[in-house]
């Protein structure tokens, strides 16, 4: 499936889910990090990687911002289930060689997601997003959801998105 915008995630293959309302974990890649215990532990599940970051509150002005310096590269995100937009960085904390993958952004036993993929940012800027994860394998209409999210969000303060913004059937 790989990452769509950023090239170098190539840890899935196969197709989306049929669309859902939510998305679980797929049963194939649960296995494969059931057996990584710096990814997932038998008590606990995912652990929950510490840079996750809720795009509503790393507004400041016109920019994206995370510990007072413009947000800049590709992340993972997710749309939990409460409709925000919840973004990260794909290293682990536990070990750095090791991804970090979709579900540590939420954590937990059995994560759920509207949706899942990958933003860039640039200079504080949006400038793409998509659903490329093979985690979750979210179904492009779910995107939906999440230009939603960034429509109001683009209504609120057109200029935390670069003007040449690729919405993910564009990336």
């Amino acid at each position: 499936m790989g990452s769509g915008i950023s090239g170098n995630y190539s840890g899935t293959s196969g197709s989306s889910q049929p669309y859902s309302e939510s998305y679980h974990v797929v049963r194939d890649m649960l296995n494969h990090d059931k057996a990584d215990k710096e990814i997932y532990d038998p008590q606990m599940g995912y652990f929950r990687n510490p840079t996750v970051t809720l795009l509503q509150d790393s507004i400041d002005g016109n920019r994206f911002v995370i510990n007072g310096q413009s947000v800049d590269g590709n992340f993972t995100y997710v749309l939990d289930m409460d409709g925000n937009i919840v973004f990260g960085k794909r290293s682990n904390p536990n070990n750095p060689q090791k991804r970090a993958p979709h579900p540590t952004l939420i954590g937990g036993r059995n994560p759920q997601v509207q949706c899942a993929g990958i933003i860039s940012f640039r200079k504080g800027k949006i400038t793409a997003i998509d659903n490329q994860s093979g985690h979750f394998r979210p179904n492009q209409e779910s995107m939906r959801k999440v230009y939603s999210v960034l429509l109001e969000l683009y209504h609120t303060n057109p200029k935390l998105f670069s003007k040449n913004m690729k919405w993910g059937h564009e990336a």
